[in-house]
């Protein structure tokens, strides 16, 4: 499974389209791991993002899943900084 968040951002000046996405929650169930369904699952995810013409696509990885969206070409940003409580 999977979720595609698609987030309007405040309009930046010189961007026709100021929209971006986050990808979600996505999993696969213990049976069917190293069977290619994480990676056709992340190919579809952003092909649709691609198609809707996204400014950009996040994700906050896992330490199991970081390899395969490396794989996508996702790289670090060090532009995020986060407020935990």
């Amino acid at each position: 499974m999977g979720w595609l968040a698609i987030i309007d951002r405040v309009p930046v000046q010189n961007i026709s389209n100021d929209v971006s996405g986050y990808l979600q929650s996505i999993y696969v169930t213990e049976p069917r791991r190293s069977l290619g369904v994480g990676t056709a699952l992340v190919e579809f995810m952003i092909g649709h993002a691609r198609g809707l013409n996204l400014q950009y696509l996040a994700v906050h990885p896992s330490d199991a899943s970081y390899s395969l969206y490396r794989r996508f070409g996702f790289t670090e940003s060090q532009r995020v900084l986060e407020l935990r409580w």
